[in-house]
């Protein structure tokens, strides 16, 4: 490689607006601006990290102020042009407000404001990470923004537009920058290889778009890194070696064992990858990916671009499996920062989905049953409060004080009405319903009980809870509180009215009363002014909470 070796994100930096990826909302609206002469005097350009922020904004600086005039084009030959590429243009002030953050400097700056510039059209102010400067600061830049010289264009940058002030952002053309997709980075990637004449699979190129996640700053760091790892060429065994990747037919493998509710398995396998030091929390990611590209071939009518190895695990799951599966994924990884380990997490995330697989199909779940118990013999006893008349009256003449004791419970049994909603709940906390059927009955209302027969509406998001053995952890609750009883549960929509929903909405507004005190506590209000922040609300906890943890 060359001595003076450039990095790819300077080396590639566009330096026009069509060289520009993605954008095309914002570029269109700064053409046209610029073409017509309609021109503001503030611009806003927002968003992530390496999504083109600064990029944009020396571009439209070069067009404001090229020696050829105003124009979307500039020639980028002219000495102002150049300058501007190079850093060096006088008339360009560019100011990173996280390391000037204080009201001196940035007075000092602005009392130049009124001064013409000094060999371009426009004097411009180029202030990046704008939301990092003081309160006093601000002020100090409102002042100007408010009444600024004709000479004077602002550009302002940010990652955070949260925290500008109301009337900044009034004075100012706010342009929104996307993340770019995975096919735009992608692209771009594969664009500067063939220029630098490199090897490379697409492959590895598609995962270094992954992991770009929008930025193409970051995407392009990381493939500076790859190139030098892999002598000057982006291999996939080698990107894979780098990042810590688990391989495509460990994924595939995995996703399999899950979906046959091959359990044990699952868990050698997961010690396998953790014994050879894969990263357990890119294999959750991978997996998660994967349940999506196998959705996508579910829904897709023309798959011959899908590898065949996706359109098989695609028909061996259902939707609504899948769908089920891809959830647990995504909480199985937001769950890993508080697993005791990766390993840990992420084999409880896979034996989750393995415990919510519905049964199979010759198990499958029953919304009518009985629970009535069935006999294949007059002699055999139905249960304790339905015995056959001849042993009840041997058991009265033998036991007569006990006998009269089953009598007084089943008649109190029997009496028990379910009225209402309110009847159902008591019922609910009342027996002693345990894990999953105890979620299911809190996610369900009370429809109608008469002849014996309780009809159950069971929030249609629980559906999969719904299994063999589930039921029959209900039904075994019940019979042992009323004498006779048929339940039947049907799907629906419960309006917010369960009783696992009252409580969640309880809890939601005993959090937001807990977090308004919070945040209308006086020394926390002089902290965040003294240090320019604010508090993440996911951090305030009652002290309940916190002892919990």
């Amino acid at each position: 490689m060359s001595e003076h070796y450039q990095v790819l994100a300077r080396k590639y930096r566009p330096h026009k607006f069509e060289e520009l990826v993605g954008q095309t909302h914002t570029i269109k609206t700064l053409v046209n601006a610029l073409d017509n002469n309609n021109l503001h005097h503030g611009f806003l350009f927002t968003g992530t990290r390496g999504v083109g922020k600064t990029t944009i904004a020396r571009i439209f600086a070069k067009s404001l102020n090229c020696e050829k005039g105003i124009s979307s084009k500039p020639c980028g030959k002219c000495e102002t042009c150049q300058e501007i590429d190079q850093g060096q243009s006088i008339d360009l002030i560019e100011l990173d407000a996280a390391s000037h953050t204080g009201v001196d400097h940035m007075r000092e700056i602005l009392e130049n404001a009124q001064y013409l510039p000094t060999k371009n059209l426009y004097k411009i102010y180029l202030i990046d990470e704008v939301h990092m400067l003081s309160k006093s600061s601000f002020n100090a830049l409102l002042k100007t923004l408010e009444e600024p010289p004709g000479h004077i264009k602002f550009l302002l940058a940010t990652t955070d537009p949260k925290k500008l002030p109301v009337t900044i952002l009034s004075r100012c053309l706010q342009f929104n920058l996307n993340k770019l997709s995975h096919n735009e980075i992608l692209s771009q990637l594969k664009f500067i290889m063939d220029s630098e004449g490199l090897e490379f699979e697409e492959s590895a190129l598609s995962k270094i778009a992954d992991f770009g996640n929008g930025s193409m700053r970051d995407a392009l760091s990381l493939l500076d890194q790859s190139i030098s790892y892999g002598n000057g060429s982006v291999k996939d065994k080698d990107i894979k070696a780098m990042l810590g990747l688990v391989l495509h037919d460990d994924i595939i493998k995995l996703a399999t064992l899950v979906i046959e509710r091959r359990a044990e398995e699952v868990i050698l396998f997961v010690r396998d990858l953790a014994h050879k030091g894969e990263s357990l929390s890119n294999a959750l990611q991978d997996l998660t990916s994967l349940f999506h590209q196998i959705s996508i071939a579910q829904m897709l009518t023309n798959n011959k671009q899908i590898a065949s190895e996706i359109i098989t695990l695609a028909s061996q799951i259902s939707m609504h499996d899948l769908q089920l599966f891809y959830q647990i994924a995504i909480n199985g990884q937001k769950d890993l920062t508080y697993s005791p380990s990766e390993q840990i997490g992420l084999e409880m995330t896979l034996l989750r989905m393995i415990s919510f697989h519905p049964e199979y199909d010759d198990e499958k779940k029953t919304l009518k049953t009985s629970t009535k118990p069935k006999t294949n013999s007059p002699k055999v006893k139905q249960s304790a409060l339905e015995a056959e008349p001849e042993i009840a009256t041997k058991n009265t003449k033998e036991m007569p004080e006990k006998k009269s004791n089953e009598d007084k419970q089943s008649k109190s049994r029997k009496q028990i009405k379910i009225n209402n909603q309110n009847d159902w709940e008591r019922i609910i906390n009342d027996l002693p319903f345990e894990g999953a059927a105890k979620m299911l009955v809190k996610n369900t209302l009370f429809s109608s009980y008469e002849s014996d027969k309780l009809v159950l509406t069971l929030n249609e998001e629980f559906n999969n809870l719904l299994t063999k053995s589930v039921q029959k952890s209900i039904e075994k609750a019940l019979f042992n509180e009323f004498n006779k009883i048929t339940l039947e549960i049907e799907s629906g929509n419960t309006n917010g009215r369960t009783l696992s929903q009252k409580e969640n909405i309880k809890e939601q507004q005993k959090r937001k009363k807990t977090e308004k005190q919070f945040l209308n506590d006086e020394g926390l209000k002089e902290i965040e002014e003294a240090f320019n922040t604010k508090v993440d609300l996911k951090s305030i906890k009652s002290l309940k909470e916190s002892s919990n943890v």
